[in-house]
């Protein structure tokens, strides 16, 4: 009796061992990471702890990406198009892994304005930040938005980027001294345009208006008879429909989508700017868990995103100023004349930028002057002869 209960025990407990290397109980070889799993059951990695899922041959990472602004916007729609999609494939060709992407933008984790903080937690593992709100984290970067009626050409500021970038590499280097995460691509922003409930041809015609601007755009009115209202691009429609304010300076393709002209139907091209207005960074605990082939990719890319976006934004800035002459609004040119006057009436907020960034460690006069002696050489004259040096 005993032997046969030991032989029906022996007998279940084989069927048992074999009834679970059936179903996969087991990974073959013994290992438990995600990284070297050859089944399907996994559950998405984080990609911070550099884990990945074998899919068919190919290692899948999963990398987060986020912001503030939607894809509405035209620098995150090159971020989708070129970024995004030239990441994708040249992982899957040349590599053996494939990226899946967490998307996030929009403000859906990280909100409008604390992107670079939400790169600096590891909210995201790549980020793209809007410059006009980190004035005071990044200085340096942002100080283009103190040099206003410099130049509205998108593919000129872009030139003129990558040039004092690669000349003075403080520009780059505070993102991983400063905010754990490495910079590996900057994008411009389309010509800031003037969107008004009534007409304006010139500097008098805003004397007593409320004009809306995101940040530092602020400064550009100064002196001009207005009162600045602080707003962003999200409400910007809303503020000009309830009478916040009258007037506001924006992206123009932005606005565009946002029919900004139903409620503003004057749009004055005043030359304010083409600005750096995002950048494109990669956490860099995230970073430096990533295959070397993989960083190389992103650096890559992102360098030459630059190039892609600011191609793209002078395409769709044509596009829409055709657009809002379909839509019934009313374009005006700003002489250059008003533009002088304008600029004139400013303080010398150049020589304070100046001030600014040597007093956060940053060679201010030099940096500032070689800006505007690159745009000279590109054929671009100064509206006003600001204080650099003084």
């Amino acid at each position: 009796m005993k032997k046969r209960k030991l032989l029906a025990w022996g007998m279940a407990a084989a069927m048992m061992l074999s009834f679970m290397a059936g179903c996969g109980g087991g990974n073959g070889n013994g290992s438990s990471s995600a990284k070297t799993q050859n089944n399907t059951q996994t559950a998405p990695p984080s990609a911070k702890e550099n884990q990945a899922a074998v899919s068919g041959n190919k290692e899948t990472i999963t990398l987060r990406i986020g912001s503030g602004h939607s894809e509405s916007n035209p620098w995150i729609t090159a971020l989708e198009d070129y970024f995004v999609k030239n990441v994708s494939e040249r992982v899957s060709k040349e590599t053996n892994y494939e990226i899946n992407w967490v998307k996030s933008y929009g403000g859906a984790v990280v909100s409008l304005g604390n992107e670079l903080q939400g790169v600096q937690d590891g909210l995201v593992d790549i980020g793209c930040t809007i410059l006009v709100f980190e004035a005071s984290r990044l200085p340096l970067q942002d100080m283009v938005y103190s040099m206003p009626f410099s130049c509205s050409d998108p593919l000129i500021v872009a030139d003129v980027i990558k040039q004092i970038y690669s000349e003075y590499p403080e520009f780059t280097e505070t993102y991983e001294k400063d905010y754990n995460q490495k910079f590996i691509g900057i994008g411009v922003s389309d010509p800031y345009g003037f969107y008004s409930t009534k007409e304006v041809k010139s500097l008098e015609d805003v004397n007593g208006m409320k004009i809306g601007a995101a940040g530092i755009n602020l400064s550009w009115i100064e002196g001009s008879g207005a009162v600045g209202v602080q707003t962003s691009l999200n409400d910007t429609y809303q503020n000009l429909q309830t009478n916040v304010c009258q007037a506001t300076i924006q992206p123009t393709h932005s606005c565009v989508n946002l029919k900004v002209y139903e409620v503003a139907p004057y749009y004055l091209d005043a030359n304010f700017n083409v600005v750096p207005f995002n950048a494109i960074t990669v956490n860099l605990d995230t970073w430096n868990d990533l295959p070397v082939e993989i960083q190389a990719i992103l650096a890559e890319v992102g360098e030459g995103y630059l190039e892609y976006e600011a191609n793209y934004i002078n395409e769709i800035h044509e596009q829409d100023l055709e657009t809002l002459k379909e839509q019934g609004c009313t374009i005006i040119s700003l002489s250059r004349e008003e533009q002088k006057k304008w600029a004139a009436s400013l303080p010398d907020i150049v020589n304070g930028l100046v001030k600014s960034l040597d007093n956060a460690g940053y060679k201010g006069a030099e940096i500032v002057s070689r800006y505007y002696e690159i745009l000279e050489s590109h054929g671009v004259e100064r509206v006003r002869d600001w204080n650099i040096e003084g």
